[in-house]
Protein backbone atom coordinates (compact mmCIF):
# COMPACT_ATOMS: atom_id res chain seq x y z
CA UNK A 1 0.00 0.00 0.00
CA UNK A 2 1.33 3.38 -0.59
CA UNK A 3 0.14 6.20 0.79
CA UNK A 4 -0.16 9.81 -0.36
CA UNK A 5 -1.36 13.38 0.89
CA UNK A 6 -3.48 14.41 -1.71
CA UNK A 7 -3.35 18.13 -1.58
CA UNK A 8 0.32 18.23 -1.48
CA UNK A 9 0.99 15.70 -3.82
CA UNK A 10 -1.20 17.65 -6.53
CA UNK A 11 0.29 20.76 -5.39
CA UNK A 12 3.42 19.01 -6.33
CA UNK A 13 2.55 17.51 -9.31
CA UNK A 14 0.84 21.09 -10.31
CA UNK A 15 4.91 22.51 -9.70
CA UNK A 16 6.13 19.34 -11.85
CA UNK A 17 4.77 19.87 -15.18
CA UNK A 18 3.67 23.92 -14.84
CA UNK A 19 -0.28 23.04 -15.13
CA UNK A 20 -3.32 22.57 -12.44
CA UNK A 21 -3.29 18.81 -11.90
CA UNK A 22 -6.53 17.79 -10.08
CA UNK A 23 -7.30 13.86 -9.37
CA UNK A 24 -8.87 13.46 -12.46
CA UNK A 25 -6.12 14.96 -14.83
CA UNK A 26 -3.17 13.19 -12.96
CA UNK A 27 -0.82 12.21 -15.53
CA UNK A 28 -1.56 8.07 -15.83
CA UNK A 29 2.39 7.73 -16.11
CA UNK A 30 2.26 8.50 -11.89
CA UNK A 31 -0.25 5.67 -11.67
CA UNK A 32 1.56 3.36 -13.70
CA UNK A 33 4.68 3.95 -11.70
CA UNK A 34 3.26 3.39 -8.68
CA UNK A 35 1.52 -0.15 -9.99
CA UNK A 36 5.08 -0.54 -11.49
CA UNK A 37 6.52 -0.26 -7.82
CA UNK A 38 4.24 -3.34 -7.04
CA UNK A 39 1.63 -1.29 -4.98
CA UNK A 40 -1.55 -3.42 -4.48
CA UNK A 41 -3.48 -0.19 -3.14
CA UNK A 42 -3.12 3.54 -3.35
CA UNK A 43 -4.18 5.67 0.19
CA UNK A 44 -5.75 8.67 -1.03
CA UNK A 45 -5.45 10.15 2.12
CA UNK A 46 -7.43 13.93 2.94
CA UNK A 47 -10.00 13.37 0.20
CA UNK A 48 -13.38 14.63 1.95
CA UNK A 49 -15.05 18.27 2.12
CA UNK A 50 -13.29 20.39 5.13
CA UNK A 51 -14.65 24.15 6.08
CA UNK A 52 -13.53 27.10 6.69
CA UNK A 53 -13.88 26.81 10.62
CA UNK A 54 -10.75 24.39 10.51
CA UNK A 55 -9.14 26.18 8.42
CA UNK A 56 -9.52 29.27 10.13
CA UNK A 57 -8.12 27.48 13.30
CA UNK A 58 -5.07 25.76 11.75
CA UNK A 59 -4.01 29.37 10.40
CA UNK A 60 -4.41 31.05 14.00
CA UNK A 61 -3.25 28.48 16.87
CA UNK A 62 -0.42 29.62 18.38
CA UNK A 63 1.09 26.14 18.79
CA UNK A 64 0.47 25.10 14.86
CA UNK A 65 1.91 28.00 14.00
CA UNK A 66 5.31 27.53 15.83
CA UNK A 67 5.01 23.80 14.47
CA UNK A 68 4.79 25.00 11.17
CA UNK A 69 7.82 27.35 11.85
CA UNK A 70 10.02 24.32 13.07
CA UNK A 71 8.49 22.16 10.01
CA UNK A 72 8.37 24.24 7.34
CA UNK A 73 10.77 27.56 7.54
CA UNK A 74 9.32 30.40 5.98
CA UNK A 75 6.27 29.08 5.04
CA UNK A 76 2.98 31.41 3.88
CA UNK A 77 -0.39 31.72 4.80
CA UNK A 78 -0.88 30.23 1.56
CA UNK A 79 0.84 27.11 2.67
CA UNK A 80 -1.40 26.17 5.46
CA UNK A 81 -4.24 24.23 3.86
CA UNK A 82 -6.04 22.58 6.84
CA UNK A 83 -6.43 19.53 8.56
CA UNK A 84 -7.54 16.51 6.68
CA UNK A 85 -9.49 15.03 9.64
CA UNK A 86 -11.42 17.86 10.72
CA UNK A 87 -14.18 16.47 8.02
CA UNK A 88 -17.41 18.54 7.72
CA UNK A 89 -19.19 15.22 5.70
CA UNK A 90 -17.97 12.58 3.56
CA UNK A 91 -18.75 14.20 -0.07
CA UNK A 92 -15.56 14.87 -2.08
CA UNK A 93 -13.50 17.75 -1.27
CA UNK A 94 -14.13 20.11 -4.66
CA UNK A 95 -10.16 21.35 -3.92
CA UNK A 96 -8.92 18.21 -5.30
CA UNK A 97 -11.42 17.71 -8.40
CA UNK A 98 -14.34 20.01 -9.28
CA UNK A 99 -16.45 17.19 -10.29
CA UNK A 100 -16.80 15.76 -6.86
CA UNK A 101 -18.01 12.04 -5.67
CA UNK A 102 -18.25 11.51 -9.95
CA UNK A 103 -14.51 12.14 -10.17
CA UNK A 104 -13.74 10.20 -7.19
CA UNK A 105 -15.39 7.34 -8.68
CA UNK A 106 -13.55 7.84 -11.91
CA UNK A 107 -10.15 7.79 -10.16
CA UNK A 108 -10.79 4.54 -8.54
CA UNK A 109 -11.72 3.02 -11.66
CA UNK A 110 -8.63 4.43 -13.16
CA UNK A 111 -6.97 2.36 -10.51
CA UNK A 112 -9.23 -0.59 -10.54
CA UNK A 113 -8.09 -0.87 -14.97
CA UNK A 114 -4.54 -0.97 -13.52
CA UNK A 115 -4.82 -3.46 -11.03
CA UNK A 116 -4.77 -1.37 -8.13
CA UNK A 117 -7.32 -0.73 -4.96
CA UNK A 118 -8.70 2.87 -3.71
CA UNK A 119 -8.39 3.23 0.21
CA UNK A 120 -10.12 6.14 1.51
CA UNK A 121 -10.15 7.31 4.95
CA UNK A 122 -13.01 7.59 7.43
CA UNK A 123 -12.48 9.47 10.93
CA UNK A 124 -15.02 7.62 13.24
CA UNK A 125 -13.74 9.23 16.61
CA UNK A 126 -14.86 13.32 15.75
CA UNK A 127 -15.99 15.90 12.99
CA UNK A 128 -15.39 19.28 12.10
CA UNK A 129 -16.74 22.00 14.43
CA UNK A 130 -18.54 23.64 11.34
CA UNK A 131 -19.99 20.05 10.57
CA UNK A 132 -24.23 20.38 10.20
CA UNK A 133 -25.05 17.68 13.08
CA UNK A 134 -23.09 20.20 15.69
CA UNK A 135 -26.38 22.36 15.23
CA UNK A 136 -28.75 20.11 13.25
CA UNK A 137 -28.32 17.01 15.98
CA UNK A 138 -26.22 18.17 18.79
CA UNK A 139 -27.18 14.81 21.01
CA UNK A 140 -24.75 12.85 18.57
CA UNK A 141 -22.35 14.33 20.87
CA UNK A 142 -20.67 14.22 24.06
CA UNK A 143 -21.61 16.96 26.22
CA UNK A 144 -19.76 18.25 29.48
CA UNK A 145 -21.01 16.61 32.70
CA UNK A 146 -24.63 17.59 33.47
CA UNK A 147 -23.59 19.20 36.81
CA UNK A 148 -21.31 21.48 35.55
CA UNK A 149 -22.77 25.17 34.60
CA UNK A 150 -21.80 27.01 31.75
CA UNK A 151 -19.27 28.85 30.84
CA UNK A 152 -17.75 25.74 30.70
CA UNK A 153 -13.81 25.11 30.46
CA UNK A 154 -12.79 26.63 27.09
CA UNK A 155 -9.75 24.11 26.85
CA UNK A 156 -11.98 20.94 26.71
CA UNK A 157 -15.40 22.24 25.49
CA UNK A 158 -17.10 24.27 23.25
CA UNK A 159 -19.43 27.23 24.35
CA UNK A 160 -22.31 25.25 23.93
CA UNK A 161 -21.31 22.40 26.08
CA UNK A 162 -19.87 19.82 22.87
CA UNK A 163 -16.32 18.41 23.96
CA UNK A 164 -13.30 18.52 21.42
CA UNK A 165 -12.46 15.59 20.25
CA UNK A 166 -9.64 13.83 22.50
CA UNK A 167 -7.26 11.01 22.92
CA UNK A 168 -6.94 10.51 26.42
CA UNK A 169 -3.69 12.18 26.16
CA UNK A 170 -2.61 15.71 25.57
CA UNK A 171 -4.85 18.30 25.07
CA UNK A 172 -7.95 18.59 23.54
CA UNK A 173 -8.17 19.20 19.60
CA UNK A 174 -9.87 22.13 19.40
CA UNK A 175 -11.16 21.91 15.65
CA UNK A 176 -12.81 19.05 15.85
CA UNK A 177 -16.14 17.86 18.45
CA UNK A 178 -16.31 14.58 20.08
CA UNK A 179 -18.82 11.97 18.65
CA UNK A 180 -20.60 9.54 21.21
CA UNK A 181 -21.13 6.35 20.66
CA UNK A 182 -23.33 5.52 23.81
CA UNK A 183 -25.67 6.95 21.39
CA UNK A 184 -27.55 4.64 19.24
CA UNK A 185 -28.48 7.73 17.17
CA UNK A 186 -24.76 8.52 16.20
CA UNK A 187 -23.84 4.50 15.74
CA UNK A 188 -26.67 4.26 13.10
CA UNK A 189 -25.72 7.78 11.66
CA UNK A 190 -22.28 6.64 11.34
CA UNK A 191 -22.78 3.37 10.11
CA UNK A 192 -24.42 4.89 7.21
CA UNK A 193 -21.60 7.29 6.74
CA UNK A 194 -19.07 4.67 6.72
CA UNK A 195 -21.41 2.84 3.94
CA UNK A 196 -21.44 6.41 1.75
CA UNK A 197 -17.58 5.60 1.93
CA UNK A 198 -17.08 2.51 0.91
CA UNK A 199 -19.42 3.28 -1.99
CA UNK A 200 -16.04 4.98 -3.52
CA UNK A 201 -13.19 2.72 -2.07
CA UNK A 202 -11.79 -0.83 -2.06
CA UNK A 203 -10.36 -0.44 1.17
CA UNK A 204 -11.14 2.36 4.22
CA UNK A 205 -8.71 3.43 6.29
CA UNK A 206 -10.18 4.15 10.03
CA UNK A 207 -8.86 6.95 12.08
CA UNK A 208 -7.61 6.52 15.76
CA UNK A 209 -10.22 3.78 15.30
CA UNK A 210 -9.55 2.69 18.92
CA UNK A 211 -11.08 5.34 20.52
CA UNK A 212 -14.38 4.00 19.96
CA UNK A 213 -14.22 0.98 22.34
CA UNK A 214 -16.18 0.94 25.03
CA UNK A 215 -13.12 0.54 27.61
CA UNK A 216 -11.40 3.35 26.00
CA UNK A 217 -15.08 5.35 26.03
CA UNK A 218 -15.33 4.72 29.55
CA UNK A 219 -11.92 5.33 30.46
CA UNK A 220 -11.71 9.03 28.38
CA UNK A 221 -15.71 10.01 28.98
CA UNK A 222 -17.23 8.40 32.36
CA UNK A 223 -18.30 11.56 34.02
CA UNK A 224 -19.71 13.18 30.98
CA UNK A 225 -21.75 10.52 29.56
CA UNK A 226 -22.93 8.87 32.86
CA UNK A 227 -24.03 12.04 34.33
CA UNK A 228 -26.25 13.07 30.85
CA UNK A 229 -27.72 9.54 30.87
CA UNK A 230 -25.99 7.20 29.06
CA UNK A 231 -25.16 4.04 29.73
CA UNK A 232 -22.12 1.49 28.05
CA UNK A 233 -23.49 -0.52 25.60
CA UNK A 234 -23.40 -3.91 25.43
CA UNK A 235 -22.07 -4.31 22.13
CA UNK A 236 -18.93 -3.18 20.54
CA UNK A 237 -19.37 -0.38 18.12
CA UNK A 238 -16.97 -2.30 15.34
CA UNK A 239 -18.70 -5.24 16.08
CA UNK A 240 -21.78 -3.99 14.42
CA UNK A 241 -20.12 -1.42 12.00
CA UNK A 242 -18.11 -4.06 10.53
CA UNK A 243 -20.60 -6.69 9.94
CA UNK A 244 -22.71 -4.31 8.39
CA UNK A 245 -19.96 -2.99 5.86
CA UNK A 246 -18.74 -6.13 5.29
CA UNK A 247 -22.32 -7.75 4.41
CA UNK A 248 -22.59 -5.36 1.87
CA UNK A 249 -19.45 -4.53 0.48
CA UNK A 250 -17.64 -8.28 1.49
CA UNK A 251 -14.47 -7.85 -0.17
CA UNK A 252 -13.68 -4.50 0.91
CA UNK A 253 -10.13 -4.46 3.35
CA UNK A 254 -10.55 -2.63 6.29
CA UNK A 255 -7.64 -0.86 8.24
CA UNK A 256 -7.74 0.49 11.65
CA UNK A 257 -5.24 3.12 13.21
CA UNK A 258 -4.86 1.30 16.65
CA UNK A 259 -2.06 1.50 19.47
CA UNK A 260 -0.64 -0.95 22.26
CA UNK A 261 -2.48 -3.03 23.72
CA UNK A 262 -6.12 -2.45 21.76
CA UNK A 263 -4.40 -4.39 18.24
CA UNK A 264 -5.77 -7.90 18.68
CA UNK A 265 -8.93 -6.19 20.52
CA UNK A 266 -9.68 -4.14 16.64
CA UNK A 267 -8.72 -7.66 14.70
CA UNK A 268 -11.20 -10.10 16.69
CA UNK A 269 -13.81 -7.14 15.96
CA UNK A 270 -13.22 -7.84 12.44
CA UNK A 271 -10.70 -5.59 11.41
CA UNK A 272 -8.21 -6.64 8.11
CA UNK A 273 -5.36 -4.79 9.48
CA UNK A 274 -4.45 -3.50 12.32
CA UNK A 275 -1.29 -0.76 13.11
CA UNK A 276 1.71 -2.68 14.48
CA UNK A 277 3.41 0.86 15.87
CA UNK A 278 4.97 -2.05 18.88
CA UNK A 279 7.02 -3.21 15.63
CA UNK A 280 8.08 0.20 14.88
CA UNK A 281 9.02 1.47 18.34
CA UNK A 282 11.41 -1.45 18.84
CA UNK A 283 13.09 -0.59 15.29
CA UNK A 284 13.66 2.58 16.52
CA UNK A 285 14.88 2.04 19.61
CA UNK A 286 17.45 -0.13 17.57
CA UNK A 287 16.26 -2.98 20.41
CA UNK A 288 17.02 -6.41 18.73
CA UNK A 289 15.54 -8.56 21.70
CA UNK A 290 12.22 -6.54 21.64
CA UNK A 291 12.22 -6.48 17.71
CA UNK A 292 12.76 -10.45 17.68
CA UNK A 293 10.12 -10.88 20.79
CA UNK A 294 7.56 -8.94 18.89
CA UNK A 295 7.57 -10.86 15.68
CA UNK A 296 8.26 -14.12 16.93
CA UNK A 297 6.40 -13.69 20.09
CA UNK A 298 3.03 -12.71 17.71
CA UNK A 299 0.77 -15.38 16.62
CA UNK A 300 1.17 -15.79 12.70
CA UNK A 301 -2.80 -14.39 12.57
CA UNK A 302 -1.78 -11.69 14.53
CA UNK A 303 1.41 -10.51 12.33
CA UNK A 304 -0.62 -11.43 9.00
CA UNK A 305 -2.82 -8.80 10.01
CA UNK A 306 -0.97 -5.71 11.02
CA UNK A 307 0.32 -2.95 8.95
CA UNK A 308 3.98 -2.49 9.06
CA UNK A 309 5.24 0.64 8.01
CA UNK A 310 8.37 2.84 8.85
CA UNK A 311 6.75 6.59 8.33
CA UNK A 312 3.55 8.18 7.43
CA UNK A 313 1.99 11.42 7.78
CA UNK A 314 1.73 11.04 11.64
CA UNK A 315 5.42 9.88 12.14
CA UNK A 316 8.66 11.25 11.07
CA UNK A 317 10.80 10.67 8.13
CA UNK A 318 12.41 7.12 8.52
CA UNK A 319 15.62 7.96 7.36
CA UNK A 320 15.42 11.09 10.22
CA UNK A 321 14.24 8.91 13.16
CA UNK A 322 16.80 6.00 12.38
CA UNK A 323 19.47 9.32 11.89
CA UNK A 324 21.10 6.70 9.09
CA UNK A 325 19.78 5.86 5.77
CA UNK A 326 21.82 2.30 6.29
CA UNK A 327 19.74 1.85 9.39
CA UNK A 328 16.65 2.90 7.92
CA UNK A 329 17.10 0.56 4.80
CA UNK A 330 18.05 -2.63 7.08
CA UNK A 331 14.44 -1.67 8.91
CA UNK A 332 12.79 -1.92 5.34
CA UNK A 333 14.63 -5.22 5.03
CA UNK A 334 12.39 -6.18 8.59
CA UNK A 335 9.30 -4.33 7.68
CA UNK A 336 8.82 -4.83 3.93
CA UNK A 337 9.79 -8.75 3.93
CA UNK A 338 6.77 -9.53 7.02
CA UNK A 339 3.62 -10.82 6.23
CA UNK A 340 0.30 -8.36 6.49
CA UNK A 341 0.23 -4.91 5.07
CA UNK A 342 3.33 -3.05 3.53
CA UNK A 343 2.45 0.32 3.58
CA UNK A 344 4.94 3.26 2.29
CA UNK A 345 4.59 7.00 2.47
CA UNK A 346 4.79 9.22 -0.27
CA UNK A 347 8.57 10.44 -0.25
CA UNK A 348 9.86 6.97 1.30
CA UNK A 349 11.58 6.25 -1.82
CA UNK A 350 12.93 9.44 -1.95
CA UNK A 351 14.80 9.21 1.61
CA UNK A 352 13.18 12.44 2.70
CA UNK A 353 13.72 13.52 6.30
CA UNK A 354 11.70 16.75 5.88
CA UNK A 355 8.04 15.99 7.31
CA UNK A 356 5.30 16.39 5.62
CA UNK A 357 2.55 18.20 7.72
CA UNK A 358 -0.77 17.46 7.20
CA UNK A 359 -1.88 21.14 7.59
CA UNK A 360 0.58 21.99 5.11
CA UNK A 361 0.59 21.72 1.22
CA UNK A 362 4.74 21.02 1.02
CA UNK A 363 7.40 19.84 2.71
CA UNK A 364 11.00 21.28 2.91
CA UNK A 365 12.80 21.19 0.13
CA UNK A 366 15.67 18.48 0.02
CA UNK A 367 18.18 16.31 -2.30
CA UNK A 368 17.04 12.85 -2.89
CA UNK A 369 18.66 10.13 -1.59
CA UNK A 370 19.90 8.97 -5.23
CA UNK A 371 20.81 5.06 -3.41
CA UNK A 372 17.98 5.18 -2.04
CA UNK A 373 15.32 5.95 -4.84
CA UNK A 374 17.44 4.32 -7.90
CA UNK A 375 19.24 1.21 -5.63
CA UNK A 376 18.02 0.20 -2.89
CA UNK A 377 13.82 0.79 -3.25
CA UNK A 378 13.60 -0.55 -6.47
CA UNK A 379 15.71 -3.89 -5.39
CA UNK A 380 13.48 -4.48 -2.77
CA UNK A 381 10.25 -3.64 -4.06
CA UNK A 382 11.21 -5.84 -6.93
CA UNK A 383 12.14 -8.63 -4.51
CA UNK A 384 8.65 -8.17 -2.14
CA UNK A 385 6.29 -7.73 -5.00
CA UNK A 386 6.92 -11.78 -5.93
CA UNK A 387 3.80 -13.45 -5.78
CA UNK A 388 5.57 -15.84 -2.78
CA UNK A 389 5.82 -12.60 -0.46
CA UNK A 390 1.82 -11.71 -1.34
CA UNK A 391 0.33 -15.07 -1.21
CA UNK A 392 2.88 -17.60 0.32
CA UNK A 393 2.71 -18.74 4.00
CA UNK A 394 5.07 -17.47 6.38
CA UNK A 395 7.07 -18.97 9.29
CA UNK A 396 9.75 -17.35 11.25
CA UNK A 397 12.89 -19.37 11.77
CA UNK A 398 15.78 -19.27 14.82
CA UNK A 399 19.46 -18.65 13.84
CA UNK A 400 22.11 -20.47 15.75
CA UNK A 401 25.45 -21.92 16.25
CA UNK A 402 27.80 -18.63 17.08
CA UNK A 403 28.50 -16.02 19.49
CA UNK A 404 26.95 -13.63 16.81
CA UNK A 405 23.70 -15.08 15.97
CA UNK A 406 21.79 -13.33 18.22
CA UNK A 407 21.90 -9.72 15.33
CA UNK A 408 20.37 -11.93 12.76
CA UNK A 409 16.68 -12.90 12.54
CA UNK A 410 15.37 -14.63 9.85
CA UNK A 411 12.01 -16.14 8.20
CA UNK A 412 10.79 -18.79 5.63
CA UNK A 413 8.12 -17.88 2.45
CA UNK A 414 6.82 -20.89 1.00
CA UNK A 415 4.42 -20.51 -2.13
CA UNK A 416 4.04 -23.76 -4.60
CA UNK A 417 7.36 -23.87 -5.53
CA UNK A 418 8.84 -21.03 -4.88
CA UNK A 419 10.84 -20.36 -1.48
CA UNK A 420 12.60 -18.02 0.10
CA UNK A 421 14.64 -17.21 3.14
CA UNK A 422 15.24 -13.65 4.65
CA UNK A 423 17.76 -13.34 6.88
CA UNK A 424 18.29 -9.69 7.97
CA UNK A 425 21.06 -8.35 10.44
CA UNK A 426 19.76 -5.32 12.26
CA UNK A 427 23.00 -4.47 13.95
CA UNK A 428 26.54 -2.53 13.84
CA UNK A 429 28.61 -6.08 13.88
CA UNK A 430 28.90 -8.08 10.85
CA UNK A 431 27.05 -11.79 12.07
CA UNK A 432 26.61 -15.32 11.41
CA UNK A 433 25.30 -18.09 12.36
CA UNK A 434 23.02 -21.20 11.02
CA UNK A 435 19.62 -21.60 10.36
CA UNK A 436 17.13 -24.97 9.40
CA UNK A 437 15.71 -24.14 6.45
CA UNK A 438 12.78 -26.52 6.03
CA UNK A 439 11.13 -25.79 3.26
CA UNK A 440 14.11 -26.78 0.96
CA UNK A 441 13.87 -29.26 -1.48
CA UNK A 442 15.90 -31.23 -3.82
CA UNK A 443 15.11 -30.17 -7.86
CA UNK A 444 14.71 -32.57 -10.36
CA UNK A 445 15.73 -35.62 -7.92
CA UNK A 446 19.32 -33.75 -7.23
CA UNK A 447 20.12 -32.89 -2.96
CA UNK A 448 22.19 -30.01 -4.88
CA UNK A 449 20.11 -27.19 -5.49
CA UNK A 450 20.80 -23.49 -6.54
CA UNK A 451 20.70 -20.75 -4.05
CA UNK A 452 20.30 -17.35 -4.55
CA UNK A 453 20.85 -13.55 -3.04
CA UNK A 454 18.26 -11.91 -4.89
CA UNK A 455 19.95 -8.81 -2.81
CA UNK A 456 23.43 -9.46 -4.23
CA UNK A 457 22.79 -11.71 -7.21
CA UNK A 458 25.45 -14.14 -5.80
CA UNK A 459 24.32 -17.95 -6.64
CA UNK A 460 25.58 -20.77 -4.41
CA UNK A 461 25.05 -24.47 -4.83
CA UNK A 462 23.97 -26.16 -1.36
CA UNK A 463 22.77 -29.45 -0.37
CA UNK A 464 18.86 -29.26 0.10
CA UNK A 465 19.37 -32.53 2.77
CA UNK A 466 21.55 -30.50 5.07
CA UNK A 467 20.40 -27.02 4.45
CA UNK A 468 17.08 -29.06 6.35
CA UNK A 469 19.21 -31.11 8.86
CA UNK A 470 22.24 -29.34 10.11
CA UNK A 471 21.26 -25.22 8.23
CA UNK A 472 22.48 -23.16 6.05
CA UNK A 473 25.19 -20.98 7.60
CA UNK A 474 24.79 -17.40 6.15
CA UNK A 475 26.97 -14.10 7.03
CA UNK A 476 25.92 -11.15 6.64
CA UNK A 477 27.28 -7.31 7.15
CA UNK A 478 25.57 -5.00 9.55
CA UNK A 479 22.30 -3.44 8.69
CA UNK A 480 21.96 -5.55 5.72
CA UNK A 481 20.23 -8.71 4.82
CA UNK A 482 20.11 -11.54 2.56
CA UNK A 483 17.19 -12.70 0.84
CA UNK A 484 17.57 -16.33 -0.73
CA UNK A 485 15.53 -18.34 -2.95
CA UNK A 486 15.95 -21.76 -3.95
Amino acid sequence: MYEISTRPWLYELTQKYGYQITLTNVPQKEWQYLKDQGINIVWLMGTWKLGPYGLNHDKTDPDLLNSYAQTLPGYTMDDIIGSPYAIVNYTTNTQITAGGDSDLAKVRKQLNDLGMGLMLDFVPNHSAIDSPYVTSNPKLYIHAPSYVSPPYDASRYMSNGIAYGWGGWGGAWTDVAQYNYWNQDTIDIRIQEILTVAKYADAIRFDVAYLCLNDVIQQNWKNELSSNGYSRPSAEFWSTALTTLKSKYPDIITLAEVYNPYESTLQSLGFDYTYDKVLLDDQTSLNLDSIRSRISGSSYYFVQHSYHFLSNHDEDRAVKVFGQPWISDAAAFISYTLPGMRAYWQGDWQGYTAKLDVHLRRESTEAINTYIQDTFYPMLLNITSAPVFQYGTWQYAPVFGTDTAWRLMAWMWTYGNERRLCVINFSDTQAQGSIIVSNAQPVGGSDSIQVTDLVSGATYTRSASQMKSTGLYVIVNSWWAQIFKY
